[in-house]
């Protein structure tokens, strides 16, 4: 007994290219992103990266040290009077701003949230 072979039914919708400023309408498969002129990865805009500045999270401390050093320094974060040491290396000068519980960019947001909700408090 022979049973019939399954074809594949074709799921071709009307989609627009999510190329930023094209906005065509094309039609193509369900997971398509973008149109004929965009599919071409040549045809489509480069994204630029953002790069922060070094010394918004970081100390950049100039030094002729020979030997490894070790310095105590407080937390740059408003509020944290928290005392840290920073082992200084000879011909490295970039070093952490911030004491370890205030290092994430979400643990920084958090404290000073948590500050700001205190003084509005009192």
């Amino acid at each position: 007994m022979q049973l019939p072979k399954y074809k594949k039914k074709k799921r071709i919708k009307l989609k627009v290219c999510q190329e930023p400023g094209c906005g065509k309408e094309f039609w193509g498969h369900p997971i398509a992103k973008y149109c004929d002129e965009h599919r071409d990865i040549k045809q489509r805009q480069k994204q630029k990266k953002t790069n922060d500045n070094i010394e918004s999270r970081n100390i950049i401390i100039r030094h002729n040290y020979t030997e490894v050093m070790e310095l105590p320094f407080r937390c740059c974060l408003s509020n944290c009077k928290q005392l840290f040491t920073i082992k200084l290396y000879p011909k490295q000068f970039v070093y952490p701003r911030f004491c370890d519980e205030h290092r994430n960019d979400f643990k920084r947001a958090n404290f000073i949230r948590v500050m700001s909700k205190k003084e509005s408090e009192e």
